[in-house]
């Protein structure tokens, strides 16, 4: 009988500890972020209003001394949908992004993100030397990560570069890449192709958790490039990787 008594005062204790916590979280200022977010990591809030619960922050991203701010700010708002979630809001979304955490993933809702491709020069070496221009667009189905099952087969996210150039060379646009994540009997491949363009670039990869990361492809000119477009593609093709003949290769790691 006591150690019964002594497990619902327990329990009851326990909830109201939880309750205690969730209206914490609500009303506590999201500039708790901006100390929260460890110093190191890629990605700083230089500015937030509102609630860890509902607010919006200004975010930087790069690395710590080479940072570029977003032009516009993040928002959120937590809620329970079947369990806990967060949605995010931002310009460069095309939708409402949910994300649900759960026990050992992350739900992450299906959704498409289109951002210029300057903002890549954030993330430093190569990409800050290259300087890409143009716009990005990723798109990803609804997915669990980390992934716990591979699915057998299928898309798992698209990327297009559209209008694409880069401080290396004076051709614009370089032309409309497009780069494919699929899953294959549990690995991971990539397949990297040219829509259109002066510039062909093509190739392949694979990441395995045994072997990691391998990719082998290729850059040259498209084969009705005018002299003049060939000599303006020579410096960006002799940064990207090792020349042989009119072609530069691209690899890394071992396929």
């Amino acid at each position: 009988m006591r150690n019964s008594l002594w497990l619902r005062r327990l329990a009851v204790a326990l909830l109201l500890l939880i309750v205690a916590l969730g209206a914490a979280l609500a009303v506590l200022p999201a500039r708790w972020l901006m100390v929260i977010i460890p110093s190191n990591w890629p990605l700083a809030v230089i500015d937030a209003s509102g609630s860890l619960w509902r607010g919006q922050a200004l975010v930087a991203l790069g690395p710590p001394g080479d940072r570029t701010t977003l032009p516009q700010a993040v928002s959120w708002n937590t809620g329970w949908q079947g369990g806990p979630r967060l949605t995010l809001r931002h310009p460069w979304l095309d939708c409402q992004l949910a994300l649900a955490p759960g026990i050992g993933a992350l739900g992450v809702s299906a959704c498409s993100l289109r951002l210029p491709a300057a903002a890549l020069s954030t993330l430093g070496a190569p990409l800050n030397t290259l300087k890409p221009t143009g716009e990005l667009t990723l798109r990803w189905p609804a997915m669990q990560l980390p992934y716990q099952d591979l699915p057998a087969s299928g898309e798992l996210l698209r990327l297009d570069w559209t209008q694409a150039g880069t401080s290396l060379s004076n051709v614009r646009p370089l032309g409309h890449y497009r780069v494919f994540l699929t899953s294959n009997n549990g690995q991971l491949n990539v397949l990297l192709q040219t829509e259109s363009g002066p510039l062909q670039l093509s190739g392949e990869g694979r990441w395995h958790p045994s072997s990691g990361f391998a990719f082998r492809g290729e850059g040259r000119p498209a084969p009705e490039a005018s002299d003049t477009t060939i000599a303006g593609l020579q410096t960006l093709l002799s940064g990207i990787g090792q020349r042989s003949g009119e072609a530069t290769l691209l690899q890394f790691g071992r396929l």
